[in-house]
């Protein structure tokens, strides 16, 4: 791991991010970075900032952000290993191999030759064939996902061992296999085999549904967790449609294998399904390293409302952006895209938010003058908004509902302080806003100095903003001279790494000499201190209001004479 992370710091020291990424963004100079027109969304003026000090780029637009990794993954729609074999082709770094465990190597050698195994069954049974050919699957889709067929009366052990003399053991370890009795038996049997591929391609287990006749287990039957198969962590599709889902920057969930294939047929190939259980938080988390934004399209039943519930939950508690439809008045993705294609691709364009969604549905056959039903879509709405971890989206979500219910939705709504109403009514800006661009600017004339101060007037404690505070202190800690070392600390607290990183993006107008730089740095010294006095002269005067009104002459007088003192300081 070591020697891998090695190589990956070895190729971003040889490559420049602004070499890089002017091959696709036309980049001009501003300051110490450059700017140009975002790739990732459409915008008129320039807001995508490449530092040349931090090798990162980020967008003010839409929020995108990385290093030359997550650029060239995001622009050519590829995984983060071809990202890493393009840059080091360019780099002239020869990667190395590294030693592949064995024990995940031999599984993965089982279910590629079971994928191999089953897709020539398939081929043999015309049973099989028939009923891939009603569902409307087409030759292309079959080899694309790899469809195949476990017969009723299985060699696949036979067949693996003319490849190579797998052990008992290996077999169990694979899922493919179980025991009865002390004898090892294919789990298998009679069913369509839907391989389950990892994002890089690599076949970790099997999704097989069960043909008409066949009664024996459930409709559809997954391998068994393994080594290198997690159900909770992965979802059928995610090979074959992880490049679309980056291009269309949308993955949409639907609720069946089959589902997916029918899609990818029409045209829909941004589309994955979990794998027989209920949606989890590790199979968006992954996804969610493809897009933020998810449009849940299961089936119009009771149990696909509930799914949409759980699944709105999970996105807006990870804070990714929840949208959903579904395919009444047919049952499924499959059924709809069958009798009217033209409907999917309308649904998925106008999708709607999860949110509204769920609510409109649930109070269509409600009577919201009705006391008892009001209190069960409070009860919903308060459901719902309770995993919303982002404040503002939140506070979007609460207007949504009052404007879809008519229902004052006051008991949802953060309590407003009264110095928060102050704030709000004010026409100016808030004190604390010109601190916090005055302690930015600071910090921002303190890391273009190619030298030290030999003197700081300014200490840690004259800044207002925590975050600002913080990182000033590491930059006069002695660590001000590299802003990327600087950075690789501070990125370990996640609450500061983005402060630091909007600091150095944001240098634009900067003075053009050294000295110009000592020269502003002097002036806002003195009205960061300037700020800090006023800020220690609202605080004492609450003080002394405080002990007046509870009669403390003493505790009063102290006060004032503090206050006396900072005041001649302003002078």
């Amino acid at each position: 791991m070591d020697s891998d992370n090695n190589q990956i710091e070895e190729i971003k020291n040889r490559l420049d991010i602004v070499q890089v990424i002017e091959k696709y963004v036309k980049l001009k100079q501003a300051g110490k970075n450059f700017s140009g027109l975002c790739p990732f969304h459409n915008e008129k003026t320039p807001s995508f900032i490449v530092s040349p000090d931090l090798q990162r780029y980020k967008c003010f637009g839409c929020g995108e952000t990385g290093d030359i990794y997550n650029f060239l993954q995001k622009i050519e729609n590829i995984d983060f290993p071809e990202a890493l074999e393009r840059l080091a082709k360019q780099a002239g770094v020869e990667l190395k191999k590294q030693p592949v465990n064995s024990k995940f190597k031999i599984l993965e050698d089982i279910n590629y030759n079971a994928t191999k195994y089953f897709y020539s069954e398939l081929k043999k049974n015309s049973t099989a064939l028939k009923y891939l050919n009603e569902r409307g699957f087409n030759q292309e889709s079959i080899k694309t996902f790899g469809v195949g067929y476990a017969p009723k009366y299985p060699k696949l052990k036979n067949y693996l061992s003319k490849i190579k003399q797998y052990s008992n053991q290996e077999l169990l370890d694979s899922g493919l296999f179980t025991t009865k009795d002390g004898i090892l038996k294919e789990k298998f049997y009679d069913r369509i085999m839907f391989p389950i591929r990892s994002q890089k391609g690599t076949v970790l287990g099997f999704t097989g549904r069960i043909l008409p006749g066949n009664n024996w287990g459930p409709k559809y039957m997954n391998s068994p967790d393994t080594l290198i198969f997690h159900k909770r962590e992965n979802v059928f599709g995610q090979y074959e449609s992880r490049q679309e889902i980056r291009k269309n920057d949308l993955a949409i969930l639907c609720e069946g294998s089959t589902d997916v294939i029918s899609a990818h047929q029409h045209g829909i190939r941004n589309i994955v399904a979990p794998l027989g259980t209920g949606l989890g938080k590790e199979q968006l988390i992954n996804l969610s390293r493809l897009t933020k934004n998810f449009l849940f399209f299961f089936d119009s039943d009771e149990a696909g409302n509930n799914a949409l519930i759980r699944a709105f939950k999970i996105a807006s508690e990870l804070r990714l952006n929840p949208y959903a439809t579904n395919a009444a008045p047919y049952k499924d993705v499959d059924e709809i895209l069958q009798k009217d294609p033209k409907k999917m691709k309308s649904l998925i364009e106008n999708k709607k938010e999860a949110f509204s969604f769920i609510l409109s549905n649930y109070i269509e056959n409600k009577n919201l003058n009705k006391l008892e039903d009001i209190n069960k879509v409070r009860t919903l709405i308060g459901q719902l908004l309770e995993t919303v971890a982002d404040s503002a989206i939140k506070e979007h979500y609460i207007n949504k509902a009052s404007t879809i219910t008519k229902i004052a939705l006051t008991e949802f709504r953060e309590e407003k302080t009264e110095e928060k109403r102050g704030l709000e009514n004010k026409t100016t800006l808030p004190v604390k806003l010109v601190n916090n661009i005055l302690e930015k600017k600071y910090i921002q004339l303190l890391l273009l100095l190619e030298e030290p101060l030999k003197r700081n007037l300014v200490t840690e404690n004259h800044f207002a903003e925590e975050k600002l505070k913080q990182i000033y202190k590491e930059i006069i800690a002695g660590n001000w001279r590299s802003k990327e070392a600087l950075f690789s600390k501070l990125r370990r607290k996640e609450e500061l790494a983005e402060t630091f990183e909007n600091l150095l993006f944001d240098l634009a107008d900067i003075p053009t000499s050294q000295e110009e730089i000592k020269m502003e740095l002097d002036n806002l010294e003195k009205r960061l201190i300037n700020e800090h006095l006023r800020r220690k002269q609202k605080e004492i005067s609450v003080k002394i209001a405080i002990a007046e009104e509870k009669g403390d002459l003493k505790t009063s007088q102290k006060y004032l004479k503090e206050l006396t003192e900072i005041n001649n300081m302003l002078k």
